[in-house]
């Protein structure tokens, strides 16, 4: 195969794997986007050699009930270490339940706690005073 023909494969799988959740190629390009990296680039950063890295986007994501499993799995094919994969996907897949979840409310929940008890004739924290 032709170096031309092989930029035109990886290319070809890239685009293809990076459309669907069930691939590794998808939360690799996630991660890209949100590293602002090129496949070669992520690669390095996972210490893979770029046929390494096409073999682990065509990867299938991991099963929730087999996770770690496929995880192992992944990582014996590809030669990924586990601690890298393991948090470039729970990172990707983190991030991408926060953006379906849609905005946070405009109103917060957390309450400010007061780090002593109020003096004699003082108003309790928060409570305003008619001046």
């Amino acid at each position: 195969m032709t170096p031309e023909h092989q930029v035109g494969l990886r290319a070809a799988v890239f685009r293809q794997t990076a459309r669907d959740p069930a691939w590794l190629g998808y939360w690799l390009h996630s991660h890209q986007e949100h590293e602002g990296l090129d496949a070669a680039g992520l690669a390095i950063k996972l210490g893979l050699a770029m046929d390494r890295y096409v073999l682990l986007c065509l990867c299938r994501t991991p099963r929730a009930d087999h996770f770690r499993e496929d995880v192992e799995a992944i990582c014996r094919r590809t030669g990924v270490k586990e601690i890298e994969l393991l948090r470039l996907l729970r990172q990707e897949q983190n991030l991408e339940k926060l953006s379906q979840a849609g905005e946070a409310p405009a109103r917060g929940w957390l309450m400010a706690a007061s780090d002593r008890l109020p003096e004699a004739g003082e108003p309790p924290p928060g409570k305003k005073t008619d001046d």
